[in-house]
């Protein structure tokens, strides 16, 4: 009887303690929640004629990143490549109300950003339902610097399309793209991007047929590091 207040009070701080750990977890669950809701949210479909010389026609497809705009800026600047070697260019949003790619494209690319290991959900989604058989389209995937998992899991959504995968890519801001360089990773993503879209659109132009091309380039001849599986 002496003993049983305490063991009483000892049994009330434990259920407390289990209450509060309940909570934090609670908490930290709908932040996660939370943020994924906010990066995986589709953005409004948009598409832009950036321009070009043409014939070759190259249609650039990416999910805005919300919380650092690293997508849009290498959609873009891969755009601007591609624009730059000759190619006619347009780019969209991928959303539910983003068509499959009609027409002869000369080259498509996909542009995902990494979220918890993986491709974002508007671009997994798009490439569900939508054929690309036989296109020739690249991927690149930005990220903080762990994408192996999310680059493959690119390339398995890229070919269960149909698509003729050209390669998928990496680019990222916290971990090194390139050699020492004194501008930061984001800009040196960005470059980067923009050379290869500028070697890809010139190679993707070679007259003669298709068979007949010299191979397109593959990241490490346009100075980007191969891509780790």
């Amino acid at each position: 009887m002496i003993g049983a207040p305490g063991g009483v009070a000892v049994g009330q701080g434990s259920m407390m303690m289990h209450w509060r750990v309940g909570a934090w977890v609670g908490v930290a669950v709908a932040a996660v929640a939370a943020l994924a809701f906010a990066v995986e949210r589709e953005a409004p479909y948009r598409r832009q004629a950036l321009g070009g010389a043409g014939p070759g026609h190259a249609l650039v497809l990416y999910h805005p990143s919300r919380e650092s705009h690293f997508s849009d800026e290498l959609s873009m600047a891969f755009a601007q490549g591609l624009q730059a070697s000759g190619l006619m260019v347009e780019r969209a949003t991928l959303t539910a109300d983003t068509p499959a790619p009609g027409g002869d494209w000369t080259l498509v690319a996909v542009v995902s950003n990494t979220y918890f290991s993986t491709p974002d959900l508007p671009t997994l989604h798009y490439l569900a339902r939508v054929r690309l058989d036989g296109v020739p389209t690249v991927g690149l995937i930005g990220g903080w610097g762990a994408t192996a998992r999310s680059q493959r899991l690119l390339d398995e959504a890229l070919r269960a399309s149909g698509a003729r995968v050209l390669g998928v890519h990496a680019y990222w801001l916290w971990r090194p793209n390139a050699a020492a360089s004194t501008a930061s990773e984001r800009d040196v993503a960005v470059e980067l991007a923009r050379r290869f879209g500028l070697e890809l659109g010139g190679a993707s132009r070679a007259p003669g047929p298709a068979q007949d091309r010299p191979p397109l380039p593959r990241a490490a001849s346009a100075g980007i590091p191969a891509s780790p599986r």
